[in-house]
């Protein structure tokens, strides 16, 4: 066996001896963010515009001026169903509002009009060791609009598939490994339609 060269030696133990993220950075599971969402980014219709006028329009949102979400990054969830999904946006509206302690983000965004999905809504929680807790909440959360249970990486992502009561495509996630904002941990749950 050759040995390591000293610099890949000292990456190693660099490495190897790093601190893990502390139990106590991690807040606890919070069961209001899976209500929080749905009751947010879905509704029986899902008529984007009066979706979007009820965040407008709510006390608890504050708008951010300037958007600083990296849509992009949603594309790193296991799933093909949005691959391309993201990569442009016809407009892009931010919130940001604290519930228990965290700061949410919401991010409402129109797609491009060759998208198979024209409409995204995106909230964000900081601070999550895990999506287990949020699943069956999530499952139950879309399924009243129609989506049912697809892949799942457990113990960080699961999607959710099907086609609303008009018959327009959908679709949603959870994944706690987010890297389209910076806050650490961050775990995203989500949807597009049509």
């Amino acid at each position: 066996m050759k040995p390591m060269k000293p610099a890949l030696l000292a990456f190693a133990l660099a490495f190897a001896l790093a601190p893990a993220p502390a139990a106590a950075d991690l807040q606890p599971e919070d069961a209001g963010l899976v209500p929080l969402f749905v009751q947010t980014c879905t509704r029986p219709d899902m008529n984007a515009d009066a979706i979007l006028a009820a965040v407008a329009g709510s006390p608890d949102w504050t708008e951010v001026p300037a958007p600083d979400v990296n849509l992009a990054a949603l594309e790193q969830v296991p799933s093909r169903l949005t691959t391309g999904v993201f990569h442009r946006a016809d407009s892009v509206r931010q919130w940001q509002r604290t519930v228990n302690g965290r700061q949410l983000t919401l991010v409402i965004a129109a797609l491009p009009a060759r998208n198979v999905y024209r409409h995204a809504c995106v909230l964000f929680a900081p601070d999550i060791r895990n999506a287990i807790p949020y699943l069956d909440a999530m499952e139950a959360g879309v399924r009243v609009i129609g989506l049912s249970g697809r892949s799942t990486d457990i113990p960080h992502y699961q999607e959710y598939g099907g086609r609303l009561a008009d018959r327009r495509r959908a679709h949603a996630d959870i994944f706690s490994r987010s890297r389209a904002v910076s806050a650490p941990h961050a775990m995203h749950l989500a949807i597009v339609y049509e």
